[in-house]
């Protein structure tokens, strides 16, 4: 006869375990403030760009560039 599991991952899928652990990260991040939710924002743009990317958008990357850079311009002297 075989014992049950104690292993709370068990039955448990790989995208069950990062969708959690996004979750995890992100309410972290939002609990320190402002700084914490610009690093959510950062992890969500980066995504999406992987994922357009991924289904042929060129241009992903460059448009998330182009804003990272109007914001810098914005702030330097």
């Amino acid at each position: 006869m075989t014992q049950p599991s104690t292993d709370p991952q068990a039955g448990v899928t790989s995208a069950q375990r990062r969708r959690a652990h996004a979750e995890q990260r992100r309410a972290e991040q939002m609990a320190r403030g402002p700084g914490g939710v610009a690093a959510a924002w950062w992890d969500s743009a980066r995504a999406i760009a992987k994922r357009r990317e991924k289904a042929g958008d060129p241009n992903a990357w460059a448009r998330l560039s182009a804003y990272l850079k109007d914001y810098c311009d914005g702030y330097t002297e």
